[in-house]
């Protein structure tokens, strides 16, 4: 699932929110199974836990990209063309709307590679 569908799976959750609570307070034949919009809640709970997930993942990996940056730089291998090119990689999969995890997971591992065969 890309950053963008991420967004809008969180934007409609929150925008439903008033409309599920209202749901959920009405007595149903099953009170075990409520509906909205015909989709089960508890398909819109897993959605959302899956969407927030995904952005955990997409700022770790950022956050792993900018230490590997800090890193490179205190050992001077930010001017490295192959370094430098594999972090360009990664930064700009990981500031891309949307953003292909798998492929921006890919390139960060490659960043981080790079860095630690040039100090080993």
């Amino acid at each position: 699932m890309a950053i963008a569908e991420v967004d809008q799976a969180l934007a409609r959750l929150d925008a439903d929110h008033g409309e599920i609570a209202a749901n959920l307070a009405e007595p149903e034949d099953d009170p075990g199974v409520r509906f909205l919009d015909g989709v089960r809640l508890t398909g819109a709970s897993a959605t959302r836990d899956n969407a927030l997930a995904l952005l955990d993942r997409h700022d770790e990996l950022r956050g792993r990209v900018d230490a590997y940056r800090f890193k490179g730089a205190r050992l001077r291998l930010s001017e490295d063309p192959a370094v430098d090119a594999r972090y360009r990689r990664a930064y700009e999969l990981l500031h891309s709307t949307p953003c292909d995890l798998a492929a921006a997971t890919r390139a960060v591992a490659e960043y981080q590679r790079a860095i630690t065969e040039k100090t080993a």
